[in-house]
């Protein structure tokens, strides 16, 4: 049975639990509530953790079967293929599990699936919400770690077995850490810096000043006189306004505007500060200024995204999938591997120079090429010769030849 169906036998839509109502915030020191839906509310954030869970989500992950004395090929004649490439359960396709479970990973500190046994052999993959999962261990016995999964009014356990587990980050070998609560105060202060923004705009760009000389009439109160100038001069759609106001009456601004006080480059330092916990460059987040923005100087960039962003998580989701969806006995032939060929492509002239370079020096055959630009090989394996110069030739025969001209 799947935490969904459990979830669902204890879950009472009248009276849901506490962690469907609402996630616990904790308190900043700049005197903002933080939580991981809160936390969603910022773009910077926002941007992190859709871009890496997009990228994550649309690679191919397809399984490869290993090919003697060397090589490999898709065994898409497998049930573990159709699992990793295809569907993960009834409800979701690969790429959608791989896209929430990416989100949990990157919110909530950990990406976790309950591996489901079906009745024709195979496995699902149902996606844990992360906030509902805990450890437990008795007396440091490593052959009693559970993962205690609260699914309402129930609680379950499950073996390290039973699950795929990607944390985000972790101390140490049972646990992990919410990028959200671990940096807290850098996400209390770019919410308190957006807090501070909006209170800004909805009184007025500029601060509040002091009125002077005003004679009230028989007309009007000290309150009326105040809404009149809230009506006329309050709010976004009144900003720039020309005051007018009766003779001898002044108006004086007092506090710096917002520009004055830094306010820009505190949200330009606050976004810095939320891309570098996701190790973001920070043209990928549409923050173009100080990095390159013509020629390789972005592809490089990109490169960049590639190897320092996505590669270590890549890599920790192969080898968790691979040891945990793939049978011990299947192991030894099988294998999950993303396929990172869309992301790594160049420019069509930069690529076409590489195959030139390659298929001329024999290490590239016609096939082999066709096969990374997506296309077919030839027919009758007429692509799958490998060409070398004839100027060059075999060092060992090239020495022989000279003693053989010198006898």
């Amino acid at each position: 049975m799947s935490f969904l169906s459990r979830a669902l036998e204890s879950i009472s839509l009248r009276n849901p639990p506490k962690t469907l109502k609402s996630l616990f915030a904790s308190q900043t020191h700049a005197g903002v509530d933080v939580n991981e839906n809160k936390a969603l509310g910022l773009t910077t954030v926002f941007a992190c953790i859709r871009i890496i869970s997009q990228n994550i989500a649309s690679l191919p992950l397809p399984v490869y079967r290993r090919l003697k004395p060397e090589g490999k090929e898709k065994a898409t004649d497998t049930a573990e293929y159709t699992l990793l490439h295809d569907r993960a359960n009834p409800f979701q396709t690969a790429r959608g599990w791989r896209f929430l479970t990416a989100v949990h990973q990157h919110t909530w500190g950990l990406g976790i699936s309950e591996i489901v046994a079906k009745n024709d052999g195979g496995i699902e993959l149902w996606p844990i919400p992360p906030w509902r999962v805990s450890t437990s261990m008795q007396n440091d016995d490593l052959n009693t770690f559970r993962y205690v999964i609260n699914a309402g009014t129930k609680t379950y356990n499950l073996l390290p077995r039973q699950v795929v587990a990607f944390p985000f980050f972790s101390t140490d070998v049972f646990n992990w850490w919410s990028p959200i609560r671990l940096h807290k105060e850098t996400i209390g202060s770019a919410l308190a810096v957006r807090e501070f923004g909006a209170k800004t705009f909805s009184q007025g760009v500029n601060p509040a000043g002091v009125i002077s000389g005003v004679d009230f009439g028989d007309e009007d109160s000290e309150e009326s006189y105040k809404k009149k100038i809230r009506d006329q001069y309050e709010g976004m759609s009144n900003a720039h306004r020309i005051m007018l106001f009766e003779e001898g009456v002044k108006f004086e601004r007092i506090g710096l505007p917002p520009e004055d006080a830094q306010y820009l480059e505190t949200q330009k330092f606050t976004t810095t500060e939320q891309a570098r916990i996701y190790n973001m460059p920070l043209h990928m987040i549409q923050e173009h200024e100080g990095s390159t923005t013509w020629g390789s100087g972005l592809e490089e960039l990109g490169l960049g995204f590639i190897t320092f962003t996505l590669r270590p998580t890549l890599v920790q989701w192969e080898q968790e999938l691979t040891h945990k969806v793939i049978s011990g006995e299947k192991r030894k032939n099988l294998f999950a591997e993303f396929l990172l060929g869309g992301l790594l492509r160049g420019k069509i002239a930069d690529r076409y120079n590489a195959y030139k370079t390659g298929f001329q020096n024999g290490w590239l055959s016609i096939d082999e090429i066709r096969a990374m630009e997506n296309l077919n090989p030839l027919p009758d394996g007429k692509g799958k010769i490998h060409m070398v110069p004839l100027n060059m030739q075999n060092l060992d025969f090239a020495t022989e030849r000279v003693r053989t001209k010198k006898g």
